[in-house]
């Protein structure tokens, strides 16, 4: 049989080196006849010589190695087809001058062969008659038989290599001292040990075998392996179901639970006298069976073997051809030559281990795991796993990012309570500096009333009353009594603790009350108050507090502006309209105006142009406008002074049945009621012009 294309490389260049060899000793061969009786006769023994040793190269380097293998069974089963394709492999890549093989199965394990031997032999002297051979390498035991009793008188002299035979069974069937040996260790108390450690609450052990001798000898060895674990213990029941034809095979594994563990050897022949290959079995046996099916052939995993301690037949092969090529170099005699013996390792079937419902707790350190049903996280676990590692981060960052936020949204409210804190501290300054002229407002009301109420009693002193006049003083008490709660109420608003609320409001509106605030304190001031008011219609979200605390904040800045000023320049002008979608409100002073260096700090906390201010005023006012979503601005005016600017983004008026009164500007909405128990205020809105005129 060729060799490999290797090999036959290896053949081609050798056989090229020996051609010029040989075209070099023939003209010297020549050269050599021509003067042999001259002075070059000892030429010509040389190139005789070197004729001679071109031969024997010729010989060595072009000659491949003739391997023949005798398997003892099919060489068609997977594990015979593994186990002589590495040996194959190995061979041919390490001959320098190529190898064939040739195979001549026994198949001994299915066949009689007392009836078929004789012809068998005969057919086998007749082929190798003529045929030199390198090597023969029997594979099991039925192989050791044969060559034992046939190889001198088929392959005299050839070296014989036995492989694939259990170490157990090698001792106890000896081995003729001229061969080598290679064998293989069946490891059935392991396979035992697995059987424990998946199912450790069985109780009965059956042994599934067929009725070849080979069947029954690894079927009554592991019997007696089962026994002798019994007898200390840690067996079970044991039971054995020999020569079983498939039919019934499969019914009595239809049978079992998983207080059962069966163990297959291997199966050639039934009862009934039907053939087999031992894998054809374990498919049918495992798809019939509720119990887990134990073995130590590797490839019966893949037809439903639950596991074991398997032997690699791959790896048997290679070592196999180590041997042989040790023999074949010359390196070690033939006789007695060997190798430790190979030994089996965990493996199970992950997909027949789910499918039966067992776990893999118990199983050894470094257990192979095959057949593993197709998953995500099996197929794709690098994938997977970066999926995961960036989840956990993205994870990790939006927590972080939440935390952050937490922390933020406290900071702001501390913050924005701080903030509304000192808003009312600075409302209740702004009221504080009113209060000279608040008293003097609330005063002309008191007194008013005192004068009413001094006229009533002397019209019922006089006699005879006069019901008409009475009532008259009566509307006109409760009228000032109405002015002096008003005023009271608005210093109540300015004053009590506020958590502001955004809600849709005539901004116009809130600006006339507060001007009532500044009326009384303008005209103590003698500083002229005028009003342009020109958008009536506009409606933006805001705060009436907040916004009546700018009002207060930028008119008492103003006036202290105009303070040192003449009597024509103690003006000050709250005007305002609608602009570009905002609502505009500007204060004009003429007084002394801010210095350029000054205005670019202007609205700086704890920045201040007074000689006793505190600098909070204009802050507060930037941050109330900003929060309104608008923006404030400051520039110096024409005639002298300041114009602060604010524009607020404004707002469809909202339906009048959602509209949302709020405190303390009722009145301002024209939307009265009784408050404290007096009647709503009866006063018109007024043109504020003219009114903070001195008086």
């Amino acid at each position: 049989m060729a060799g490999s294309g290797r090999g036959r490389a290896v053949l081609q260049r050798s056989q090229v080196t020996a051609q010029v060899v040989g075209v070099e000793v023939m003209r010297a061969w020549s050269s050599g006849i021509r003067h042999a009786n001259a002075p070059h006769g000892h030429a010509a023994r040389q190139a005789i010589l070197l004729l001679v040793g071109w031969l024997a190269a010729w010989h060595c380097m072009a000659a491949p190695w003739r391997v023949v293998v005798v398997p003892g069974a099919d060489p068609t089963q997977p594990a015979a087809v593994e186990q002589i394709r590495a040996l194959r492999q190995s061979i041919e890549k390490a001959s320098p001058g190529g190898a064939e093989f040739y195979i001549d199965a026994l198949d001994g394990l299915r066949f009689d062969s007392a009836q078929l031997m004789p012809a068998f032999v005969e057919l086998l002297k007749l082929k190798y008659r003529r045929q030199k051979v390198d090597i023969v390498i029997g594979l099991t035991e039925s192989a050791l038989a044969f060559t034992e009793r046939y190889h001198q008188e088929i392959w005299p002299g050839v070296p014989v290599l036995i492989a694939s035979i259990d170490e157990g069974r090698l001792k106890e069937r000896g081995l003729p001292p001229d061969f080598a040996y290679l064998p293989f260790r069946i490891d059935v108390d392991g396979t035992l040990d697995i059987i424990r450690a998946l199912q450790p609450a069985s109780r009965r052990l059956v042994v599934v075998a067929g009725t070849a001798p080979f069947d029954k000898y690894w079927a009554q060895r592991t019997l007696d392996t089962a026994a002798r674990r019994q007898q200390s213990g840690q067996g079970w029941k044991s039971e054995a179901w020999i020569g079983l034809p498939q039919d019934e095979l499969r019914a009595r594994l239809a049978s079992l639970d998983k207080s059962a563990a069966v163990v297959y050897t291997s199966m050639y022949r039934d009862r009934n006298g039907r053939s087999y290959f031992p894998y054809e079995v374990v498919g049918p046996a495992a798809e019939a069976s509720k119990a887990p099916i134990y073995g130590w052939y590797g490839k019966y995993l893949e037809h439903g073997l639950t596991g074991g301690i398997v032997l690699n037949f791959t790896d048997h092969g290679r070592r196999t051809a180590e041997l042989a090529l040790s023999i074949l170099r010359g390196e070690v005699p033939a006789a007695g030559a060997t190798l430790p013996p190979g030994s089996g390792h965990c493996m199970v079937n992950i997909g027949q281990m789910e499918a039966l419902g067992l776990a893999t707790d118990g199983l050894p350190a470094g257990c192979e795991e095959v057949n593993l049903p197709p998953s995500i996280w099996r197929e794709h676990r690098g994938f997977m796993l970066v999926t995961l590692a960036m989840l956990l981060l993205q994870g990790l960052t939006i927590s972080a990012l939440l935390w952050q936020r937490r922390r933020r949204y406290l900071a702001e409210s501390e913050a924005m309570q701080r903030r509304n804190e000192l808003s009312r501290a600075a409302r209740v300054a702004s009221v504080g500096e009113l209060s000279a002229s608040i008293a003097h407002e609330v005063n002309q009301p008191l007194g008013a009333i005192l004068s009413n109420a001094a006229a009533g009693g002397m019209m019922l002193d006089a006699g005879p009353l006069d019901t008409d006049e009475m009532r008259q003083i009566l509307v006109d008490v409760r009228r000032d009594a109405m002015r002096a709660s008003q005023i009271v109420q608005r210093q109540r608003a300015m004053l009590q603790r506020h958590d502001p609320e955004l809600v849709m409001l005539a901004p116009d509106a809130v600006l006339e009350e507060g001007l009532q605030l500044l009326l009384p304190e303008a005209a103590r001031r003698r500083c002229e108050l005028r009003t342009d008011l020109q958008a009536r219609q506009v409606r933006i979200m805001g705060d009436p507090i907040q916004l009546q605390q700018i009002l207060l904040n930028l008119v008492i800045n103003a006036m202290d502006a105009c303070e040192e000023m003449g009597p024509e320049r103690r003006q000050v002008t709250v005007a305002t309209r609608e602009a570009d979608g905002c609502y505009v409100l500007r204060v004009r002073d003429r007084g002394h105006g801010i210095a350029a260096e000054a205005a670019a700090r202007i609205f700086e906390s704890f920045f201040t142009t007074k000689a006793h201010g505190i600098g909070l005023g204009l802050s507060i006012v930037r941050t109330i406008v900003t929060a309104h979503g608008g923006r404030v601005s400051v520039t110096p005016n024409d005639g002298g002074g300041t114009v602060f600017e604010i524009r607020i983004p404004t707002r469809q008026a909202a339906p009048p049945s959602r509209a949302r009164p709020s405190p303390g500007v009722a009145a301002a909405h024209g939307q009265t009621g009784p408050q404290h128990g007096l009647e709503p205020a009866l006063e018109p809105a007024h043109d504020f012009k003219d009114r903070g005129k001195p008086s």
